[in-house]
């Protein structure tokens, strides 16, 4: 079986912007979006990790176990609205076929600022390219 081997510069690059990304958001939220991501890609390496992480955090395993499933689906007690808007907002962004709709970055609008939109698209984007390198390297 053929095995990818990523670099080592590359590999660190993307520590160096885990490290930042979605910075402007409360580390809770920043887990469960990357957990939630995970799950929408199927890697279960990141899947442990950031369950985990929030287990960690002394999260509820309801809440964790909830984040395998679409947010419309989750019981309205786990999270707050603004926190299950930005999950829908990372859903719609991670699911990229389906394209964005405008209607769900709009809604998380109504609770974060501008710049706290931006780091949940920062926080997808490198969640998403942690999966796929990991997955390519299974």
């Amino acid at each position: 079986m053929s095995v990818a081997k990523v670099s080592a510069e590359f590999l660190r690059s993307l520590e160096g912007f885990d490290a930042t990304a979605g910075s402007e958001l409360k580390p809770r939220l920043r887990e469960m979006i990357r957990l939630r991501c995970s799950h929408i890609n199927g890697c279960t390496f990141s899947v442990r990790l950031h369950s985990e992480q929030l287990a960690a955090m002394g999260e509820r395993p309801e809440l964790i176990a909830a984040l395998a499933r679409p947010v419309m689906l989750m019981r309205e007690d786990l999270v707050s609205e603004g926190d299950a808007a930005a999950l829908r907002f990372a859903e719609i962004l991670t699911d990229y076929p389906r394209g964005l709709e405008p209607a769900a970055r709009d809604e998380a609008g109504q609770f974060f600022t501008r710049k706290q939109l931006g780091a949940v698209v920062e926080t997808v984007a490198l969640v998403n390219a942690w999966n796929r390198v990991t997955r390519g390297m299974e």
